[in-house]
């Protein structure tokens, strides 16, 4: 149903023949875990902090992302030689600055690795990510996401109308928020409280 609707609606995003890029995440956390349990009980203002690699183009950025409304994200980003797995301190202070807390320290708590391919609608208003082959690790075990795909609709501002979205609702396909940082503490933490999350893994469990 919706590959056939993308192919006569959407062309597939090509950098230097590439149609497939492989990104690679390492995320952050205090020891603690506060940034996924201020995700888990709910507040509006939260944080996460990842370092992102482009393997295609070997281009690498450190990033934090703070969602301070139901739908405004407010997003800190540099480049960086490599992927990163300490921050330092010019990095913590921008990172402290931001936390509704103090904050003495974070820690890489999790790797993550997946394939993306990026359609644009014929008007350039909207671009639809296919995420695959999603895995996770944190150092001691690892996890991949088998026949799991995750469809993520932007848009640009001044479009208010999607297609897709429009084909999805038709065909009772209920949109679920997905966060990869919090899907891959859920997998590779057993004693992390998960009690909101329930209803999320109970779906992803079913499919």
């Amino acid at each position: 149903m919706l590959l056939p609707f993308i192919a006569n609606n959407y062309k597939v995003l090509e950098i230097e023949k590439n149609r497939i890029f492989t990104y690679e995440n390492n995320y952050f956390d205090t020891p603690d875990l506060r940034f996924y349990y201020d995700h888990h009980n709910g507040y509006l203002s939260r944080i996460k902090v990842r370092s992102r690699k482009y393997m295609e183009t070997g281009m690498s950025f450190f990033e934090i992302k703070k969602k301070e409304k139901v739908e405004r994200t407010n997003k800190i980003r540099e480049i960086t030689e490599s992927l990163i797995s300490e921050l330092n301190e010019l990095q913590l202070d921008k990172l402290r600055n931001l936390s509704r807390k103090p904050i003495e320290n974070v820690e890489l708590v999790l790797t993550n690795h997946f394939n993306r391919i990026t359609f644009v609608n014929h008007a350039a208003t909207e671009r639809v990510t296919l995420d695959f082959n999603i895995s996770f690790s944190d150092g001691l075990q690892e996890k991949l996401l088998k026949d799991i795909f995750v469809l993520e609709i932007k848009q640009s501002k001044c479009s208010s109308h999607s297609s897709i979205s429009e084909l999805i609702k038709a065909n009772h396909i209920r949109q679920q928020g997905f966060s990869k940082y919090i899907y891959g503490i859920l997998l590779l933490k057993e004693h992390v409280r998960k009690n909101n999350f329930l209803p999320l893994l109970k779906k992803i469990n079913n499919l």
